[in-house]
């Protein structure tokens, strides 16, 4: 048989786009039921039972090509997948997957042997291990001392799910398919010593090169401008630089932390806020927005916002709220929005207007676009909100009014789909709302009244 020119063949390939389409798909889901469960059990750092889940296909990918490289690959590509499916990490999702990728391959580069258990379980548990360092780096608020030995526990277990999904299960799968016929053993092809180094110095370039690129991104300006409905807008610290700091822990996710920082109700205040503000909305630098409801504001006394460095280089973070959604990184702007509900009538046995303070708890983030280009919104899903109003008997029909012409769904379909969901659009300080599903599919933009018949 004649060799090969390519490393990887065309087989080779086609298998590792497959497995990272699969693995990016997957990722979403495998993703919204960790968090459902961090929910259910209240429990920091929960949702990282599931890692192993997300770096299977790497392992997968090596055991299948038998060749060293094809985790790097295959995380790249997974990574693309993810990125361009609206993962809300966005470019993070990237580096996650590159960086497990990479360990993947680390893992069983000590192995001669690719096809040893004991070669998963050392990749699986490593490249897992490292998505709760690259999350800890930069998806989630940076904390103190008093919580570091919960950053290890909570990668303890995201490793112990990479031995057991990633690893022994991984391992499993593939003498399934050995036995079945449906893969035929292929022995181990190493990489030239010398393309192997260009290999790795090229991932590890990628690698550094986007930890460089979201550092930047992700960090915040020097100054955030506090605006929306108020009468005297300004830029904080240019402005009021001088209002007092206190300390004051918070909880996110069931993690506790001291945090030092301006409380928010302070710099709302000099604000001067309108007598309709009814939410406040935290936006960061990379466009991710949530936003916190005026009685919060006024009430709350550890609710601050905390500052990362000193003098020009120092930016700011909201930390503190109820809602773990809106500890924000890298703030931009706090803008107070004016009270705003969406009437929701018809046959129900307990009409109500929907106010998205009261569903905030049940919201998920996404890009959507609904004329004025993507951006990061927030909805909660449209079958929670009909059954908590308790459609009447022989009631079958959802009729979304808008701007235009209306659009309808059957109220079966959508008491039964979780997908559908009320997105919350904020634009200055006024709020208008779009029904749309959790994969960007706008079904009504800019709804005015939703009623049931």
């Amino acid at each position: 048989m004649r060799k090969s020119r390519y490393y990887f063949s065309t087989r080779d390939l086609l298998m590792m786009a497959a497995l990272a389409a699969l693995g990016g798909v997957t990722g979403t889901y495998v993703s919204a039921i960790g968090r459902m469960t961090q929910s259910f059990l209240g429990i920091s750092g929960a949702t990282q039972w599931a890692a192993g889940l997300h770096v299977l296909w790497l392992t997968l990918a090596v055991g299948l090509t038998g060749k060293q490289g094809a985790g790097t690959v295959t995380g790249i590509l997974k990574g693309v997948v993810e990125l361009l499916t609206g993962n809300p990490h966005g470019l993070v999702i990237l580096l996650l997957d590159v960086i497990a990728g990479i360990l993947v391959d680390v893992g069983f580069l000590p192995f001669r042997d690719k096809d040893r258990m004991s070669g998963y379980l050392v990749a699986g548990g490593l490249a897992s291990f490292s998505n709760v360092l690259i999350i800890q780096l930069f998806a989630v608020l940076p904390i103190d001392l008093i919580s570091y030995s919960g950053i290890l526990l909570v990668g303890l277990v995201a490793g112990l799910s990479g031995v057991v999904f990633a690893g022994f299960l991984a391992y499993a799968l593939m003498n399934t398919l050995r036995r079945t016929g449906v893969v035929k053993d292929r022995p181990p092809q190493p990489m030239h010593r010398t393309g192997y180094r260009i290999f790795l110095v090229t991932a590890l370039l990628l690698a550094g090169a986007l930890t460089l690129y979201l550092r930047g991104a992700l960090r915040g300006p020097a100054a955030v401008h506090i605006g929306g409905a108020v009468d005297a807008p300004y830029d904080y610290p240019k402005q009021h630089g001088d209002l007092p700091t206190i300390t004051a822990e918070g909880t996110q996710s069931g993690t506790t932390a001291r945090y030092t920082g301006v409380p928010i109700r302070d710099l709302i205040a000099q604000a001067q806020p309108q007598a309709d503000a009814g939410l406040l909305l935290a936006e960061s630098s990379d466009g991710y927005a949530f936003f916190i409801s005026m009685d919060e504001v006024l009430t709350s006394e550890s609710l601050l916002l905390a500052s990362q460095g000193k003098g020009s280089k120092a930016t700011y973070d909201v930390v503190g709220a109820q809602n773990s959604k809106a500890w924000v990184r890298g703030v931009s702007t706090l803008t107070v929005i004016r009270t705003t509900t969406l009437e929701i009538n018809g046959a129900l046995e307990k009409p109500a207007p929907y106010d998205p303070d009261d569903w905030q708890f049940a919201m998920d983030s996404i890009p959507l676009d609904v004329g004025d280009g993507p951006r990061k919104v927030q909805g909660a899903p449209l079958a929670d909100v009909l059954a908590a109003l308790e459609p009447a008997t022989g009631a079958a029909t959802v009729v979304l009014h808008t701007d235009g012409d209306p659009a309808s769904l059957p109220l079966d379909e959508v008491l039964n789909d979780n997908d559908v969901r009320i997105f919350t659009i904020i634009d200055g300080d006024q709020i208008t709302f779009a029904v749309a599903r959790m994969d960007g599919t706008v079904i009504a933009p800019h709804v005015t009244r939703i009623e049931v018949q």
